[in-house]
């Protein structure tokens, strides 16, 4: 549902009326603020979600929670440091201020909460998370590594073998694969608040000379990709991800790049005119990192940031004509320098 003009403008009263409050509370501090009165008032200077519908307000409070808790080696649940490089606590306040502006309450309906802890419940569905039968008594190693998450009927002919299946990225997007997989690699989207435009009675804007109307939302910017090859691990052990991914078996890879420039060598020799890309994500939010996405292709919304996922992507420098589909490698066996673990 979008917000009328009427609701705009009495958010746009209250919100300024916050941000004064703050303000005056600075006045007294000698221009000081507390973290949360300062990630407050920062909100009340630009209220980038003012416009925005109830139901985009409800994912993003889903996204931002579940990266703001990660799962320790003890099984246990907690808050990642405020400080991580996304600041999900900063997120996490401006919908907290959001909310009490719409609602009087700085929280979402019980139900949104209810779906946001979800994912969190089934770690213990089955008592102590998989995870830490598959790490139990494993020493990390002190050199980079990488982690592929899976099912052992898989991953140790994978690693015994060498051959390996890559898909598309348009694969990801079925709807028989759980959330933490599921994603649409194809499409980007990004939105672009326009609270100030409707304010003032403008709900249209100029692009390269056509009319773009947004009415009473804001402008939602649609990013396609022609399809591409995708290969996705992980930078880490994390205890979330094995339950993420159904996974009962965790590949770790000790020479991450041995391993990349073998997958890239094998798809090469099939196919020499593709171009690939191999690093981390970049994790973008759709409301606030316009230019962050350099590469589409190594780019994920920031609701899967807590993946912290590596990949190796191969990119057709022309539009491919037919339909991909998933090919299968062969980059000889892995045992010299990547072991399996299993619950």
């Amino acid at each position: 549902m979008t917000v009328t003009p009427w609701q705009l403008k009495e958010r746009a009263r209250a919100m300024q009326a916050r941000w004064q409050h703050f303000e005056d509370i600075a006045a007294k501090q000698h221009g000081a603020l507390q973290r949360h009165e300062t990630w407050r008032h920062e909100y009340a200077s630009f209220p980038y979600l003012l416009g925005a519908p109830d139901e985009r307000l409800d994912s993003r409070f889903r996204d931002v929670f579940i990266n703001q808790t990660e799962l320790s080696p003890d099984a246990k649940l907690g808050l990642l440091p405020i400080g991580d490089e996304h600041a999900f606590m900063a997120k996490f306040t401006h919908l907290l201020e959001e909310y009490a502006l719409r609602t009087g309450h700085p929280l979402p309906r019980p139900e949104v909460i209810s779906a946001a802890r979800a994912p969190a419940l089934k770690y213990f569905a089955n008592g102590e998370p998989i995870a830490t039968k598959i790490f139990s008594g494993y020493s990390i190693p002190t050199t980079p590594f990488t982690v592929k998450y899976g099912r052992r009927e898989f991953l140790e002919p994978m690693q015994r073998t060498g051959r390996l299946r890559i898909c598309p990225a348009s694969y990801y997007n079925d709807v028989t694969h759980n959330v933490a997989i599921k994603d649409d690699e194809i499409h980007r989207t990004f939105f672009i608040p326009t609270f100030r435009e409707r304010l003032n009675g403008v709900h249209h804007t100029m692009v390269q000379g056509h009319r773009l109307d947004y009415g009473d939302d804001d402008i939602v910017l649609p990013v396609e990709a022609p399809n591409y090859f995708l290969l996705s691990l992980c930078d880490s052990i994390y205890y979330r991800m094995p339950t993420d991914f159904d996974a009962d078996a965790a590949l770790i890879i000790r020479d991450p790049n041995r391993f990349a420039q073998r997958v890239i060598s094998s798809f090469l020799a099939r196919y020499p005119s593709w171009k690939p890309h191999y690093g981390p994500v970049t994790y973008y939010d759709p409301y606030r990192d316009f230019t962050k996405m350099r590469v589409h292709q190594m780019s994920k919304h920031f609701g899967y940031a807590y993946q912290r996922e590596v990949r190796i992507v191969m990119e057709a420098y022309r539009t491919p004509r037919e339909t991909l589909q998933p090919e299968f490698l062969n980059i000889g066996p892995m045992d010299d320098y990547a072991e399996l673990l299993w619950a």
